[in-house]
């Protein structure tokens, strides 16, 4: 009891900030119904702040009214941003949506065919299987498949369910042009006024943590999005010269899986051979190098650019989390699952800094270097 009460005195600056945070956690995740289109607002906002400055500080004029330039070039980032949107909509709904459409129609004859030739290649596998296991090579193909269809339907089940729940959202979310823009227009007042409003000493540790929310989500959201670009843009030129079928479709559902870590390359590369195998197989081949060399170029070109090295965790340990996140909150859960263990594992890393600092004082208001 007295060691405790020792290390509560030594450390209680440090205790109450960590448990604020779990409160504060806690009760966004109690009220995530409420909150959710303010998160996301405050997202696309984050990713549209460095559009705005960069444009306040290089456009003429603002001087005597800084605020109308500000809120000039948010309505301009608007006008642009809405014309992408429709755009992109467009392209979704005809292009996309044609591919897509007959790609749903093709469906049963695809699969017939994938079905037959995994077939034909499991009846060449079998004879190569010696008499006495053939019993135990049949009830594990027959198991291995019953196993792979009922974790696809209870992945898909639950994202699909946590989607549905929040559908409920509409209401909200049609604010979110709203607060996107006063976000936007009074980003550094409402920093700076939830810093002000904190002590002194928790005011520091508060800035330490939104520097690391900045490091591993923020330039991970900002990655991700510039990488399914560039990568949907790439698998498209590639099946467009492959001339394979549903290229547009193809392309979008690769952009789509670049999101999900470890796991989406692979995703992407399925979809693609299937579809491939049941139209042109002689194509597949050329789509599985093809994507390798996609995948080479993001990895050493473009990712080391755009992300640097946010995540300093190793694959296998990637893959593990994520799939646990898809255990617990399906498709949902297996996207954000390592990015918010990433973040964890930083502010993990601060707290036990500070815990061993003993140059660092919090009171004199000195940020952990």
């Amino acid at each position: 009891m007295n060691s405790f009460n020792s290390l509560f005195r030594k450390h209680w600056q440090l205790i109450t900030f960590i448990i604020s945070l779990l409160l504060l956690v806690w009760l966004i995740w109690k009220f995530i119904i409420i909150v959710a289109p303010f998160l996301i607002g405050l997202i696309i906002a984050y990713l549209l702040l460095p559009i705005v400055r960069w444009l306040e500080k290089h456009l003429p004029g603002g001087k005597k009214h800084p605020g109308l330039k500000r809120i000039s070039i948010i309505i301009g980032v608007y006008f642009i941003g809405l014309i992408i949107i429709a755009a992109s909509a467009f392209y979704m709904f005809t292009v996309v949506s044609s591919s897509a459409s007959l790609l749903w129609q093709n469906v049963p004859q695809m699969i017939s065919n994938i079905i037959a030739w995994i077939q034909k290649l499991m009846a060449t596998v079998r004879l190569e299987v010696p008499a006495s296991m053939l019993q135990q090579y049949d009830q594990s193909i027959t198991n291995g498949g019953v196993t792979v269809v009922e974790a696809l339907r209870n992945g898909l089940g639950r994202g699909f369910s946590i989607i549905a729940t929040g559908a409920g959202l509409v209401l909200g979310f049609l604010s979110l042009p709203l607060i996107v823009f006063f976000i936007l227009k009074d980003w550094d007042s409402l920093r700076d006024g939830f810093f002000d409003v904190l002590p002194s000493w928790m005011s520091v540790h508060a800035k330490n943590v939104a520097g690391i929310l900045e490091k591993v989500l923020g330039r991970y959201i900002r990655g991700q999005l510039i990488l399914s670009v560039f990568v949907g843009i790439l698998v498209f030129i590639l099946l467009s010269v492959l001339r394979v079928e549903f290229a547009p479709a193809l392309a979008v559902w690769a952009a789509l899986m670049e999101n999900i870590p470890t796991l989406g390359f692979w995703l992407s590369i399925a979809a693609s051979v299937a579809i491939a195998l049941a139209t042109s197989p002689e194509k597949a081949i050329w789509i599985i190098l093809g994507l390798a060399v996609v995948q080479l170029i993001e990895n050493n070109l473009l990712a080391p650019r755009v992300q640097g090295s946010v995540w300093k965790m190793n694959p296998v340990f990637i893959l593990l989390i994520s799939l646990m996140g898809a255990y617990v909150f399906g498709m949902i859960g297996f996207i954000v699952a390592a990015p918010l263990v990433a973040t964890v594992i930083e502010l993990l890393k601060y707290f036990r800094r500070v815990y061993h600092s003993t140059t660092v004082t919090t009171d004199n208001g000195k940020a952990l270097p």
